[in-house]
Order: structure tokens, then sequence, then C-alpha cells
């Protein structure tokens, strides 16, 4: 009997894998609009305080900190801006700053605030793919964990002449240590190349440990300061 009962527990649970397996083949991939709303979702969790897990810097960028330090102030758009930690930042230090990112509730909390602490953002809630970056508009573009690969003729269509383009993200190395969406990974000398085979001076790159800041863990980093030529 005792017999009996294992080899009909162990076609139950074999069926069931085999179940669980085919469902498993049949469910369809996530569309591209499936994933996107998927992604919207976990960042507006992350930068409204909703998903703890991950950690990440709210004070604004340092290197973007270092790189407006003493230069004139003028038209700048934030790519990612995510609850605005750098946005409000721009405009607190007399820019006009503008941010695009698609965590919608995340935009939100960055408008309150910018109205809490007086200072003005315009805002666009959208994928960076599909903002328009439009023509000889800014005096600075960022993108700080925010990508950069993908756009480098559109921000350099869409800078003034003398502008710059600030990107910080994690090297290739750093993916060793966690999973890190490839957006915001780059390998050694690959923006500092796509960025100069653009037209641009490159004013300064680094690949240098550091405190990410996403994750706020010591890992390798890439940073990028390049500018469009006059």
């Amino acid at each position: 009997m005792k017999s009996l009962f294992t080899v009909s527990l162990l076609f139950v649970l074999s069926t069931t894998g085999f179940a669980q397996q085919s469902a498993s083949v049949l469910k369809p991939a996530p569309s591209p609009r499936e994933t996107k709303e998927l992604e919207r979702q976990k960042w507006n969790a992350v930068l409204t305080g909703k998903e703890t897990r991950v950690a990440f810097n709210a004070r604004p960028n340092k290197l973007l900190a270092e790189t407006i330090k003493g230069r004139p102030t003028g038209k700048a758009l934030d790519v990612g801006m995510g609850q605005g930690r750098n946005t409000l930042y721009l405009a607190n230090q007399g820019w006009d700053a503008y941010g695009v990112d698609i965590a919608d509730e995340a935009v939100t909390l960055a408008q309150d605030n910018a109205r809490k602490a007086n200072l003005r953002i315009t805002t666009f809630v959208q994928d960076d793919a599909e903002f328009d970056f439009g023509s000889n508009r800014w005096d600075l573009v960022a993108f700080i964990y925010a990508g950069g690969r993908n756009h480098v003729e559109k921000v350099h269509q869409s800078l003034k002449p003398g502008g710059l383009v600030v990107i910080e993200g994690f090297h290739r190395d750093a993916t060793r240590q966690r999973k890190i969406g490839e957006s915001v990974v780059f390998d050694t000398d690959e923006l500092k190349k796509l960025y100069a085979a653009a037209g641009f001076t490159i004013v300064r790159y680094e690949e240098t440990e550091g405190i990410g800041d996403f994750g706020l863990q010591q890992m390798r980093l890439v940073k990028m300061v390049a500018q469009k030529k006059k």
C-alpha cells in the first residue's frame, strides 16, 4: 500500500511539474508596451519610497554638481529625472531646469517638492526614446544613471554650441557584483568613442571605483563630460 501511495504521489508531482512547465512555455513574452508599463511601475515604487529594497542617493549627483560649478547658467535637460533630485538642484542653482521620465508618480513628487521649495521646473512624463530633444535647445543635457548610449546624435543636435552632456553609469565590470540593466552599463572607452565620433570634445572621462548612486555599493563607474564644439 505504501509503495502504491509513493507511485501515485510521484505521478501527481511529475504531471504537476509538466503542467507548470507547459504553462511556462505557452505563456507569451510581455509585449514592448507591457514591458514599458512594468518598468514604469517599478521605478514609481522605487523613487517614491514604496519599494525600499533598492537604495539610491536622493541627493544631487556629485559629477553633475562639479560640472556646473562656476559655469554660466542656461537651459538644462535631466533625462531620467526620477523624483527630481538633479532637476531640482539645477533649478536651485539658477538653471532653467527641465526633466523627463516615464515614472509619472515620481515626476509628480518632483513637482510637489519644487513647489515646496519655491522652485520652477518643467517636466515631461514620457519615455526618453520618444521625447523630442529639439534642435539647438539646451546648454546642458544630463544622463545620470539613465543611459546616454542611444541618443548621441539627438543630443548633439539638441545642444547649443559649447553645450555639455554629462553622463554617469556603471562599468561592465560592475555586473560581476550584481545584475544591472544594460542601458546604464558601458564597456571600456565606449562612451568616449561614441561621443568623440559624433563631434564632441571629451572634457572629462573616468572609469573609476566609487559608490554608485543606485545600489549605494562600491563598484566600477563610468563618468563623462563632453562638449559640443563651438
